[in-house]
């Protein structure tokens, strides 16, 4: 989900403060096909929800917006104003089949159920399985997700159907999200590829697949759409929620280079990735932070001395410090009088700088 698109070449690692220490262990230093079957074995063995009531009850905490409505992938417009939002439980549906949005939230197979024989435990994954309008989601009912050439119809947040024109793909309709909800869909996809590598004989091949695994034009595009809209607080709030309840996690929420070095041409073997310097040993906690806000250095960095400067959406910086490493690897800031937001710490050596975003609630 998009925050602000002038940092959308920021791909960037994100301390979840869920995720229990060593959870990915066993895929460091891993690259391509082997991180994917390394993120396989850590996220498979979850506990499956029940359909009814296990997903509605579930949306209580995976899917609560601040003001205690239901984000909708398919209606809300992050940083605007909605048409219409939903109150969980009372707006649930059940019974007839409303005409039009605004009537009532179901229960929204990202990867089309029929896809994968409304299988367990994929049916239920929370990953998967998103609360949205009813109306729209009957109407993107099995289509494949795509970029819009010519709208035949479009809803009120922006969603639409139409031809898909993303270079490679397939003729026929395609339903396009809102550029706020792009990179969520294209983790979620990641998810799924990876969950479920080794169950690919449950899945048919359709225009975005061969079973599990993504058509080329479907690797490019959610990519793009990964790169283009980061990782948002809304995600990582409900990857938390949803390791609560499932016991996995959604590896590219906490670790998005993943993506790039399975699918693209990153390679989190060297631990680098295009487009960005990163390294994975750069710990910044508590993820979002409201007193005090902590990193953690590793023990060597390439280069004697480093600043550490941290910078505000707007790019104003609002914090800066130099020190050599022999002064402690552990630095505590106060940011309690921060404005609340979404702030980028930058680390900055001789030879390489390291990001992390995190957020000050």
């Amino acid at each position: 989900m998009k925050n602000f698109c002038i940092f959308f070449l920021l791909l960037l690692p994100v301390a979840a403060i869920a995720q229990p220490p060593g959870y990915y262990l066993s895929a460091t230093g891993l690259n391509g096909e082997s991180l994917r079957i390394a993120l396989k074995g850590i996220i498979r063995s979850h506990t499956v929800l029940t359909y009814t009531p296990g997903l509605w009850n579930a949306y209580y905490t995976t899917d609560v917006k601040p003001n205690g409505k239901v984000w909708d992938v398919y209606s809300d417009i992050p940083g605007g104003t909605a048409s219409y939002e939903y109150t969980l439980g009372t707006n649930q549906c059940s019974g007839s089949s409303p005409t039009s949005e605004n009537g009532c939230y179901n229960r929204e197979h990202t990867w089309p159920q029929s896809k994968f024989a409304s299988a367990a435990p994929m049916q239920t994954d929370l990953f998967i399985v998103y609360p949205t309008d009813y109306y729209v989601n009957s109407h993107r009912g099995d289509l494949p997700y795509g970029k819009v050439g010519t709208a035949s119809q479009t809803f009120t947040n922006g969603s639409k159907i139409g031809n898909n024109v993303y270079a490679g793909a397939p003729s026929g309709n395609c339903f396009e999200p809102i550029d706020s909800f792009k990179g969520d869909l294209a983790r979620t996809y990641f998810y799924i590829s990876t969950c479920y590598r080794d169950d690919s004989a449950v899945f048919v091949s359709w225009e975005m697949a061969n079973q599990v695994n993504f058509t080329p034009w479907t690797v490019q595009m959610l990519l793009e759409w990964h790169h283009m809209d980061p990782v948002s607080k809304k995600e990582i709030d409900r990857n938390n929620a949803a390791y609560a309840l499932q016991n996995n996690r959604n590896p590219f929420i906490d670790h998005p280079e993943y993506a790039d070095c399975i699918w693209g041409t990153g390679n989190c073997g060297s631990a680098t990735v295009p487009g960005t310097q990163y390294q994975n040993d750069f710990f910044v906690y508590p993820n979002p932070a409201n007193d005090k806000l902590n990193i953690s250095l590793p023990d060597q960095l390439p280069g004697a001395h480093l600043s550490i400067s941290i910078l505000n959406i707007s790019g104003t910086q609002v914090y800066r410090t130099e020190l050599s490493q022999a002064q402690g690897n552990n630095i505590s800031i106060p940011v309690t009088d921060w404005a609340k937001g979404m702030y980028f710490i930058q680390v900055i050596t001789s030879t390489n700088m390291l990001i992390h975003k995190v957020w000050v609630d």
